[in-house]
């Protein structure tokens, strides 16, 4: 046992520090990943990740949105296609990965749900997409397991079209340590090769590509998952000024238009 944990100590000492992992390196990690959904099904912040991002899109009232090609870019076991093709049934899914691992659990999980879909293993940049071939990019906590993430962030530019929405969600840095410790006690599983990004900084990369906010917001506060924590987290979320919730609540989420 102690053992164990000077081992996972030692791992996210290593993921801290290392700050230029490869493609590969990042997709063998969650290719290790198998408890991946199991983990995550009983946490309530990763189901807020799909939730609260429709609520941000609803909020907008753009009743005439309707994509007909949605990148699932890093889907892992394909949980956004999934949320998403019960509002837009008819859209065809383009789900890709790093981690061939995740990518086929996820082909398994859109074929047995029926939903139309193309996949791809991701290897490189560029991706291996048309310029303006989408109009809804959907990517959740991505951004900062890529090491060259300003290319990244161009590269979802790119393959997206004029008007086109994208959903850009990651964690708030000051959820380090959080997330460190959690990895280390094994309360939940490591973020493996990781930056997490300043705020200033992710805006900053949007205002250079000349991308419109349509609506952000800071969620999560409590990561529990009773339900006297789930209520008073909504009741935080409420009443915390929205400068303090942008210092200390876990996840940004962006909706962004090109």
């Amino acid at each position: 046992m102690i053992s164990s944990f000077f081992k996972r100590f030692k791992e996210e000492i290593f993921y801290l520090n290392n700050k230029n992992w490869t493609l590969g390196e990042m997709g063998q990690f969650w290719d290790n990943l198998d408890e991946y959904d199991d983990i995550n099904s009983k946490i309530y912040p990763y189901q807020m990740r799909f939730l609260n991002s429709k609520k941000l899109i609803d909020e907008l009232n753009i009743s005439d949105f309707k994509p007909s090609k949605c990148l699932d870019i890093q889907t892992r076991t394909g949980n956004g296609s999934i949320f998403w093709s019960k509002k837009f049934p008819d859209a065809e899914y383009f789900i890709a990965d790093f981690s061939k691992n995740f990518l086929e659990k996820s082909k398994k999980n859109l074929k047995e749900r029926n939903i139309l879909f193309k996949d791809y293993f991701i290897e490189e940049f560029p991706l291996p997409f048309d310029n303006n071939q989408f109009d809804f990019v959907i990517s959740y906590e991505t951004i900062e397991h890529i090491s060259d993430y300003k290319n990244f962030f161009s590269e979802l530019i790119r393959v997206t079209k004029k008007n086109g929405i994208i959903i850009l969600t990651c964690p708030n840095i000051s959820w380090e340590v959080v997330h460190f410790v959690a990895a280390v006690l094994n309360i939940n599983h490591s973020e493996g090769p990781h930056t997490f990004l300043k705020k200033r900084l992710i805006d900053e990369i949007i205002a250079a590509h000349k991308l419109s906010v349509l609506n952000y917001n800071t969620s999560i506060f409590l990561p529990f998952n009773n339900n006297v924590s789930i209520k008073l987290d909504k009741i935080l979320d409420k009443i915390t000024p929205k400068i303090i919730k942008e210092k200390l609540f876990l996840r940004h989420s962006y909706i962004l238009k090109k």
